[in-house]
């Protein structure tokens, strides 16, 4: 926490003394898998985020599967492949650089070797956010 401008801003990496900042965040939610060969996620990814990875962990194994890979669409494994479907397993999924999204984006979780039949993944979007300078 930064104390600045007269209140606390979580995450604040760097900033300028006219209010424009670079902030650290993480989101992170509890995600029940679509009984399917796929399973999307709501836009967790926001606007304007610059991406460093998403990590996961299975909180409810995961069951019709060998495995799971952890993506956006158009590229469904960006954030890695071959995860263990076990109770407690998890994604450790860096992006080769950090990756910009122009809008909210979704996950997107695929089974490997079947489809899901039960499950549930607990996923975190590890990114950078900026924000301009304060009103003048």
């Amino acid at each position: 926490m930064t104390f600045t401008g007269g209140f606390w801003v979580a995450g604040r990496l760097t900033g300028t003394a006219g209010g424009a900042e670079t902030l650290g965040r993480v989101i992170e939610i509890d995600h029940t898998l679509a009984l399917a060969a796929s399973s999307t996620t709501t836009a967790i990814i926001p606007d304007k985020a610059v991406v460093l990875g998403v990590t996961g962990r299975v909180t409810t194994a995961l069951a019709g599967v060998t495995g799971w890979s952890l993506g956006v669409a158009g590229a469904t494994n960006r954030y890695g492949s071959g995860y263990g479907p076990a109770f407690n397993a998890f994604a450790h999924g860096v992006t080769g650089q950090p990756q910009a999204y122009f809008g909210a984006t979704a996950l997107e979780i695929t089974a490997e070797g079947g489809s899901f039949t039960a499950g549930a993944i607990r996923l975190a979007v590890h990114f950078l956010a900026i924000s301009p300078p304060g009103t003048v």
